[in-house]
């Protein structure tokens, strides 16, 4: 990837993205329509096919230098002093627009990324925004559904058979990163997960609270896991407790690389991940941490740390790394992972993650495991005996 794509991307995830008078004039922002609220952003298409997550947002991106404007039946990116670059926006229109039986849109279910789907089926609890708390400094969009407190496991497969329809979806992604439960959250997601299986030959990842006994993992990768995802958020716990308080009280530091250990020796290689703010804690400590994690078989995403709109008042104080300071640790990454054999297609990192948002075109052999997946079934060794 070139160096200069490489900084515009990391520019337009730390600035946001201002639409021009004219797009919001004819009604741009909202033909987006259902399932790309502002706080989630908008993707871009970069020269090269390198995808992007932008906040659009006023409160984020009111100042920023860059703009999308029209050109002619195409779009161009504008920044106020380095030119400017023509990009494209995928077309998520069929999928946005296509229903289940029960009358719902697939946008208001879902969002699509390139190849891959993003579903949360449950809504938190009212009480429970302290444990999703950390999704505000993550750069994830409010918690879905905002219609229903919890969607099927028929709406939720209709979506996806609607994404790989339309879009070509071949990764499902279950978000429930605030489920805070002893088995890490088996038994809400295993209906989604065997009936997704069962449905399409798609990997389907999760991102949940680890659970009390790493033992569960297994269970979550025999009902349909692919890929998992436990957030770390910093390799110091006492940074972490910074951003989740209240969430580091229940699941400690320990236990989130307990189970990130653990699922690194029982998925397929490249198939755990965990996320880590950058500028929440000094740089050292990330590059100690993605030697560690790397080296247990778990894929480090980086994120950098900025608060949504609306969490600005109650967001501890981080430091906004320089860009080059960033570009580096990520040079550090892609080493990292490529010395260790770690395979990034199996991880999808989220809209504002670092890492993640590259174009996904799954080989023969990602084709066919996740054809096998389909059928296989995983035996506990004690189910064995």
């Amino acid at each position: 990837m070139p160096e200069d794509l490489r900084g515009l991307r990391l520019d337009l995830t730390n600035q946001g993205l201002r639409l021009s008078d004219a797009l919001r004039a004819a009604g741009f922002d909202l033909a987006l329509g259902s399932g790309t609220p502002p706080a989630e952003g908008l993707d871009l298409i970069l020269p090269g096919g390198l995808w992007v997550n932008v906040s659009i947002a006023p409160g984020y991106a009111g100042t920023s230098p860059f703009s999308l404007d029209e050109a002619g039946s195409g779009f161009v990116l504008k920044h106020r002093s380095k030119g400017s670059w023509p990009v494209t926006l995928p077309d998520t229109v069929r999928f946005r627009h296509a229903r289940t039986h029960t009358g719902f849109s697939c946008g208001d279910i879902g969002a699509v990324h390139d190849r891959w789907l993003v579903v949360a089926p449950m809504a938190p609890p009212a009480n429970g925004t302290g444990l999703d708390r950390p999704r505000r400094f993550l750069g994830l969009p409010p918690q879905r559904p905002l219609t229903k407190r919890q969607w099927s496991v028929d709406e939720v497969v209709a979506c996806a058979e609607a994404a790989w329809r339309h879009a070509g979806v071949r990764l499902v992604h279950l978000e429930a990163g605030w489920l805070l439960a002893e088995d890490g959250g088996l038994a809400e997601l295993r209906p989604y997960l065997t009936a997704l299986r069962r449905a399409l030959p798609v990997l389907t990842s999760v991102s949940v609270l680890p659970p009390a006994d790493p033992a569960c993992i297994l269970d979550l990768y025999a009902a349909g896991c692919d890929a998992v995802n436990y957030h770390l958020l910093a390799w110091n716990e006492a940074d972490a407790a910074r951003v989740a308080p209240l969430r580091t009280r229940f699941v400690p530091h320990a236990r989130t690389l307990a189970a990130l250990h653990a699922a690194a020796r029982i998925l397929p290689r490249g198939a755990v991940s965990t996320d880590l703010l950058v500028g929440l804690e000094p740089l050292d400590h990330l590059d100690t941490a993605m030697q560690a994690l790397t080296a247990a078989g778990v894929v480090p995403n980086l994120t950098v740390f900025r608060p949504l709109p609306g969490a600005e008042d109650d967001a501890p104080e981080g430091e906004l790394v320089p860009s080059d300071r960033v570009l580096a640790l990520m040079s550090t990454r892609s080493r990292l992972l490529t010395t260790h054999g770690l395979l990034e297609t199996r991880i999808r990192g989220f809209p504002r993650v670092l890492a993640g948002m590259s174009p996904y075109r799954p080989g023969a052999a990602i084709r066919w495991y996740a054809g096998v997946r389909r059928w296989a079934r995983i035996v506990r060794p004690d189910e064995a005996a």
